[in-house]
């Protein structure tokens, strides 16, 4: 799981949109026959997503800020397997691939110096997700580095 970001700021050091590409891939292998052992398995399915996300942020703070927002994501979805996935963030639902819009929204802490300098932000980014007609919230926890100029 991991992500491209760009951030560009609209009011200084408090208001940027940011847009980024993500992607992260979601393994479920059945190993319900014990005779095939431990590192064989009867069935894999694989469900890939590329998010590219639009968002704005509002920040709160000089050094250590506060970070608030939300926005659009677009899901790129692809499967491959035999069967469904049995359970995928509360989705039971998932058998194939597909392309769909979701809502998110961003909570967390940015230490950034005002200007120019590196960028630290640890925090949570709810999203919520209708795929194949069921609905489901995602907490992603996000972690990341990054640098203002």
């Amino acid at each position: 799981m991991g992500s491209v970001n760009y951030e560009k700021m609209l009011v200084s050091d408090k208001v940027f949109v940011r847009v980024s590409l993500g992607y992260f891939d979601f393994v479920e292998k059945d190993t319900s026959d014990v005779f095939y052992g431990t590192d064989n398995y009867i069935s894999k399915d694989r469900l890939r997503i590329t998010p590219i996300c639009l968002g704005a942020n509002y920040m709160v703070g000089n050094k250590w800020r506060l970070e608030l927002g939300g926005g659009i994501a677009y899901w790129i979805i692809s499967y491959e397997g035999e069967s469904q996935l049995t359970d995928f963030g509360g989705l039971t639902e998932v058998s194939g691939g597909g392309n769909y819009f979701n809502l998110y929204s961003t909570i967390g802490l940015r230490y950034q110096k005002p200007g120019r300098g590196i960028n630290f932000k640890v925090g949570l980014s709810p999203t919520y997700a209708k795929i194949e007609g069921e609905e489901a919230t995602f907490n992603f926890p996000h972690l990341s580095i990054g640098y203002s100029w």
